[in-house]
């Protein structure tokens, strides 16, 4: 993995009071069932398959801890990884340096991913939603950040379960994740989301 696909990964992947009607966006498919899964998202780990905007393909293990927090490691090279801690995204990548690069989560698309107090019922949130026989997709975008880029979120039904999501960040380049494999409800240790415990393993 090259530094340009480690950046294009980090732009990947609740509890509020429900409105009484959904977004004019999702009109016409019924994502209550979606907005009360996210919510109650907490924790989760499994594979994952991403096909990057040059056509590259990379898979790897994720792990995920609402609120802010998520663990991408690529299989190729060993070592790669993108880390969020709940404040900062950090990209590892060997072939470059020992230090990881830095990004303020608030920044990133990924937030939306993570947020604590996710719901589609959020004026603004959803931008579409439609159904085909892959799922459900559900498109997302920050209403406060609409310049940062939007997610489309897939849901498989019966039950609903997160199976993956396109990111179309400010400059067009869409990465998607596919989930291979997923667990929810699971133990994870706060230590695998700490940034300068992964840097100081790197330099040595």
């Amino acid at each position: 993995m090259n530094r340009r696909n480690l950046l294009q990964a980090i732009a990947l992947l609740p509890v509020l009071p429900v409105a009484l009607s959904l977004p004019a966006a999702a009109q016409g498919v019924d994502v209550s069932a979606i907005d009360r899964y996210l919510r109650g998202l907490r924790s989760a780990e499994g594979r994952f398959t991403q096909r990057n905007p040059n056509g590259s393909i990379q898979t790897g293990r994720f792990m995920l801890q609402k609120p802010g927090r998520i663990r991408f490691e690529y299989d190729r090279p060993e070592g790669a990884m993108v880390l969020s801690d709940g404040s900062f995204v950090g990209v590892f990548d060997p072939r470059s340096n020992r230090n990881p690069t830095r990004y303020p989560l608030s920044r990133t698309p990924l937030r939306l991913l993570l947020q604590e107090d996710l719901s589609l019922r959020e004026p603004g949130m959803v931008l579409g939603a439609t159904r085909d026989e892959g799922g459900t997709h559900v498109t997302v975008t920050d209403p406060r950040r609409p310049q940062e880029g939007r997610i489309r979120l897939s849901f498989s039904e019966d039950p609903v379960s997160l199976t993956g999501w396109v990111v179309t960040p400010a400059n067009r380049q869409q990465t998607a994740v596919t989930i291979n494999s997923m667990q929810t409800g699971v133990q994870l240790d706060r230590s695998l989301f700490n940034i300068e415990r992964e840097a100081v393993r790197y330099r040595w």
